[in-house]
């Protein structure tokens, strides 16, 4: 099964914590934070593929382009 960007952010976030502060300590992300934010994902990757099928007629020059358009950084 695959890894999902948040996991493997929180996994990789958590080795740091460990490596820099120790085993013990209680820096972190919040469980709740961490849960919305998976399921935030979890919406972000059925849209994405429901949005492919609407789209399958008349697609998007890339998926990049898609992104770009999509997700504009402000």
């Amino acid at each position: 099964m695959k890894q999902t960007a948040v996991e493997w952010f929180a996994k990789e976030l958590n080795n740091w914590r460990i490596k820099e502060f120790g085993e013990d300590s209680i820096i972190g992300i919040p469980q709740e934070v961490f849960d919305k934010a998976k399921e935030m994902e979890k919406e972000q990757i059925i849209d994405a593929y429901n949005i492919s099928w609407a789209l399958r007629d008349k697609p998007y020059a890339t998926a990049d382009k898609y992104y770009k358009e999509t997700f504009k950084s402000e």
